[in-house]
């Protein structure tokens, strides 16, 4: 196991804004990848702002959702490509604290028997 990955997991929160994430530190330490107001349009500066803060991320690592949807759908697909799994933080209002939702894609349902888009060709031939 690499040394890296036997560091305290930090949390990666989309976006620093008036909320109270204090109770996310339960889980680890808080990295902010945004601040404030952004473009939402410019996906390429995000990408690479968020990219470059999660460079150090390892699979333990928790991603809270709260922000713009760019951010929050940048840094899920980083995670997920990289580490095959997203360990999301939700708000949970009924508590007042967050809970941990891991998501391993190994473990997604794959379904056959989805819809063909429309003007798709069909799976199994004319």
């Amino acid at each position: 196991m690499p040394f890296q990955e036997l560091r305290h997991p930090k949390v990666y929160v989309p976006n620093q804004s008036y909320h109270d994430f204090s109770d996310a530190t339960r889980f680890g330490e808080l990295v902010f990848l945004t601040q404030g107001p952004q473009d939402i349009l410019k996906l390429n500066t995000v990408y690479r702002r968020v990219g470059e803060l999660l460079r150090d991320a390892i699979a333990g690592d928790y991603l809270l959702i709260s922000g713009p949807i760019t951010v929050n759908a940048m840094a899920a697909s980083i995670l997920a490509y990289r580490f095959g799994r997203v360990n999301y933080l939700i708000f949970d209002g009924a508590s007042g604290r967050y809970v941990s939702k891991p998501i391993l894609l190994s473990q997604v349902e794959t379904r056959d028997d989805r819809p063909e888009p429309a003007g798709a060709a069909s799976r199994d031939g004319p």
